[in-house]
């Protein structure tokens, strides 16, 4: 349901705006810089935008465009090109009577279409997530549609395939993108107002709501469960891109609580790389790391850093003829349907992909959201591929 918030013209009545939010007063804390190339009116929208999600519902009084020339020592022009931007979005709305007129949407209700952007490689844990994403978007009556990037693609590749204007959705961004084209495409589409949240913790330095598995809480829980389970020496299999922020957090994790637990922090790194090396053919050769150490050395189970990375040690195991549980446990993460269709089924930390993209949802309707982090912890699914040793 939407509401709107009648905003003064100049005429309006002083008595009446005496509670109301002090529009002018947030103006003056305004800064434009000419010399950072970024046009004025476009750093002014930004401003604007930012004012009016943070102001609180009753805020009904935005000081007159007159005005806000006298505050912020701009033209006219400048003014209504800004504010020219902020009705495109959908934000405001001008009436002759009323002057401006902040318009503000309850909930989920403004959420009609969801872009997810995302890497154009096929990808199970992906292909999970798009299908809760969908899920959500059928329970809000809205659409989902997607722009797969391809390597080197940026903001000019798919810009012009977001065929809604912010007021009218959000977007997603999934991870194994380019550090560098993540927080590009972030700060675009911040810029033009669109709402964006990423899926999976972001890349360092980039200014963004994120919704991501704790990779404490999974890491705490697998450990917990394989040492319950009589294991000691326990390698992590670190098969997923060595530049992918999500990846580099279950390292450190793993790491970190393996140190804590009085456990060798035995991680394999594969040297997987973003477009070049897949999780599968990391996980196989994985094995081959570690049966060239001596017998002592071996571990008695492995921790798969993701579902992908569990099907590769599989078929690395399979084809020394090494049998799981009985010569080597293996414990996944993720849980998608991969870990279902091998033999033997694989125990998993899952993540409850509802949740998550619940979650998603309700960061992209948080109008005053920033930097917000949604951490989800895991579900545990076991199943035939660890043994106890005592």
């Amino acid at each position: 349901m939407e509401t709107t918030l009648a905003t003064s013209a100049a005429t309006d009545d002083p008595a009446s705006s005496a509670s109301a939010f002090d529009w002018s007063a947030q103006l003056h804390d305004v800064v434009l810089d000419r010399s950072s190339g970024i046009p004025l009116h476009v750093q002014l929208r930004s401003s604007l935008r930012r004012l009016i999600e943070l102001a609180p519902d009753h805020a009904n009084k935005l000081t007159p465009e007159n005005e806000m020339v006298e505050i912020l020592s701009i033209a006219p022009g400048t003014i209504r090109k800004a504010l020219d931007g902020l009705v495109s979005e959908g934000l405001i709305e001008r009436r002759r009577a009323l002057g401006t007129v902040i318009k503000r949407q309850a909930g989920a209700s403004w959420l009609k279409t969801l872009a997810v952007i995302m890497p154009n490689f096929p990808s199970h844990t992906v292909s999970a997530h798009l299908s809760a994403l969908n899920r959500q978007m059928g329970i809000l009556g809205g659409k989902m549609t997607i722009i797969p990037l391809g390597r080197g693609d940026d903001w000019t590749s798919c810009q012009d395939r977001l065929d809604f204007s912010p007021s009218e959705g959000g977007v997603v961004l999934f991870n194994n993108l380019a550090n560098s084209t993540t927080i590009g495409l972030h700060n675009a589409l911040q810029q033009q107002g669109y709402r964006s949240v990423h899926l999976g913790r972001p890349p360092e330095g980039c200014q963004c709501n994120y919704v991501s598995g704790s990779a404490e809480a999974f890491v705490r829980k697998g450990l917990d469960y394989l040492m319950g389970m009589g294991h000691r020496r326990i390698a992590f299999v670190a098969g997923e891109p060595e530049e992918n922020a999500d990846a580099q957090e279950r390292v450190r994790w793993f790491e970190r609580v393996a140190q804590e637990l009085d456990l060798t922090p035995d991680v394999i790194h594969c040297g997987t790389r973003l477009w070049e090396t897949s999780s599968e053919s990391a996980g196989a050769n994985a094995i081959d790391i570690i049966w060239g150490r001596s017998l002592d050395q071996r571990p008695s189970a492995i921790f798969a850093i993701s579902d992908a990375s569990a099907m590769g040690i599989h078929y690395g195991l399979f084809r020394r003829s090494i049998r799981i549980p009985d010569d080597i446990s293996l414990l996944s993460w993720d849980g998608t349907e991969l870990t279902r269709m091998v033999y033997p089924n694989l125990t998993s930390l899952a993540t409850p992909l509802d949740e998550y993209a619940a979650a998603v949802i309700a960061l992209l309707s948080d109008k005053r959201a920033r930097n917000k982090q949604i951490l989800v912890g895991p579900q545990f699914h076991e199943s035939d591929s660890i043994r106890r040793l005592y």
